[in-house]
């Protein structure tokens, strides 16, 4: 090894460490250089040494690093003011510690809980910075895991509230719609206006169900149900413009194992995204249904314009969306529920398919 703990040793002899009693000795220097991320630097920041650690952490080369200095691995996540008190710190003298947000040589990023130490001269002069690191990278992500959560928690209680409260007055608009819309007996004149309304209130449901579905995690209860029953359920809640043409599966007797509800929340959810891609054009959405090993496989195709190449990627993330009316909800609950059953599920685009995997023994 060419950066191993004799040299450490020896550049701490030669360099760094003022020996009192020969404090830092041989197994202590061995300690820190197995469990530590390592660097020397000049008073220039210029790097001069660094150890096994840090290069498998920073994905560099001792001959890469060796003559640059920290700046090659700036994730960009820290202001400069942070890097100027750093500097200030240590320029005078004292130890700074804190932590870093670097990135590797692949564009990850990893954090860095670090200490800096200047060392003197017999003159009391800077001659070398010393940091020593640890990598915290699992520690800061679970602690933001834990912060989203409880963020997630406090949304979710008021969204639950909210979305219940919404729920009763729209479901007057709606009756009161469908009164006026009988009363004027279809008028053609009228029928633009009572369908725009109905949108509206189907999008509105739509986004109420996305966060309920989301907030209320429910226990699976697997039945085994045909899916064209899921299929006329969805339907059955779903005004399907008079533009779209609707495809159905030609086997009416397809059996699939599932939570009725759950999944009918799922093949909805896909069918509205479907609705609202083709907007007002005419347009096409097929559902085909086919066995492939030991699962069924689902899919949902339309003929909208299709998902950009750089959301398809992010579809499925929690809070993501590609239109200004979504929740950023729906689809993560999909491949959520879809997870819960077994599944999976993934898009490709154009054009646009969903298609979803099912085993058709559900085994928890």
């Amino acid at each position: 090894m060419i950066y191993d703990i004799h040299e450490l040793s020896n550049f701490s002899k030669n360099n760094i460490v003022e020996r009192k009693d020969d404090v830092f000795s041989f197994d202590l220097l061995n300690f820190l250089n197995e469990s530590s991320i390592i660097s020397i630097t000049d008073v220039k920041g210029k790097i001069i040494f660094v150890n096994d650690n840090f290069c498998k952490i920073s994905q560099y080369s001792k001959d890469e690093l060796i003559g640059q200095n920290h700046s090659m691995i700036k994730s960009g996540f820290h202001e400069p003011y942070f890097y100027k008190n750093l500097w200030d710190t240590i320029s005078k003298g004292k130890i700074w510690v804190g932590n870093i947000k670097n990135k590797a040589k692949d564009g990850s990023f990893y954090w860095v809980r670090t200490t800096i130490k200047p060392t003197f001269d017999n003159n009391h002069n800077i001659k070398h910075f010393l940091s020593i690191k640890s990598d915290i990278t699992s520690e800061i992500n679970l602690q933001k895991k834990l912060i989203q959560k409880e963020k997630l928690s406090s949304i979710g209680m008021l969204s639950s509230r909210i979305a219940h409260d919404i729920r009763n007055p729209l479901s007057i608009i709606s009756v009161s719609v469908d009164n006026l819309e009988y009363s004027y007996n279809h008028n053609k004149h009228f029928d633009d206006n009572f369908s725009r309304i109905h949108r509206s209130i189907e999008r509105i449901t739509h986004q109420i169900d996305d966060v309920l579905n989301f907030v209320n995690e429910r226990p699976v209860k697997m039945q085994k149900i045909r899916f064209f029953e899921i299929i006329s359920n969805c339907l059955d809640s779903i005004r399907v413009p008079s533009n779209i043409k609707m495809i159905l599966p030609k086997n009416n007797e397809l059996i699939i194992s599932c939570d009725k509800q759950q999944f009918t929340s799922v093949i909805s959810n896909l069918i509205l995204n479907s609705i609202q891609a083709i907007g007002d054009v005419a347009g096409e959405i097929k559902i085909r249904t086919f066995d492939q090993y030991d699962n069924t496989i689902i899919e949902i195709e339309d003929s909208g314009i299709g998902i950009p190449t750089n959301d398809l990627n992010k579809i499925f993330d929690l809070l993501y969306t590609t239109k200004e009316i979504g929740t950023g909800l729906g689809l993560s609950s999909v491949k959520s529920i879809l997870k819960s059953h077994g599944g999976t599920i993934s898009v490709s685009s154009p054009p646009t398919i969903f298609t979803i995997s099912l085993p058709k023994t559900y085994m928890k």
